[in-house]
């Protein structure tokens, strides 16, 4: 069900988290040929697709039973801080955008009704951010290896 093919690959991965079926089933037909689009009605079908899929955004609806949005987000932020999360909600509500920016890091806020466009560019715009992150964490990576290398080839002419 939440298989992405080779030829996705070079799509952002979205996972799109509402407790209404409807809004699940309207924001996967709307984006289906531009990401990748996951789909979780609860925090507890959250964690599972994060653990198999390299997901790059997640945009969450605010109000929902269980657990809101901004929270379930922070939770997020927490065990895959890589991630970039969106919060989306239908209410306008000023502490749940002050919650989700200072406790969730979400780097965008739509208001429903989403417009297309607005989702397109606010997830581009975040994948860009994540792959860069990523490049530089790799880039990181090889540059400690290569330091690494350094020390020891040092150490053996030193030695001798």
């Amino acid at each position: 069900m939440h298989q992405i093919h080779r030829s996705q690959a070079l799509l952002p991965t979205v996972l799109y988290i509402d407790d209404e079926g409807a809004n699940r089933q309207t924001f996967k037909a709307a984006f289906r040929n531009t990401f990748n689009v996951l789909v979780a009605g609860d925090l507890p079908e959250v964690w599972p697709i994060l653990q198999q899929h390299e997901v790059h955004v997640v945009i969450c609806d605010q109000r929902m039973p269980g657990v809101v949005g901004c929270e379930a987000l922070r939770q997020i932020k927490e065990r895959f801080p890589q991630v970039r999360r969106m919060l989306i909600t239908a209410h306008a509500d000023l502490q749940a955008l002050v919650d989700a920016l200072n406790q969730a890091g979400v780097c965008h806020y739509i208001q429903k009704p989403w417009e297309a466009k607005e989702v397109r560019t606010a997830v581009m715009s975040a994948w860009a951010d994540y792959k860069a992150e990523h490049e530089r964490a790799a880039f990181t990576e090889k540059l400690i290896e290569s330091n690494r290398q350094l020390e020891f080839a040092l150490r053996q002419s030193l030695l001798s």
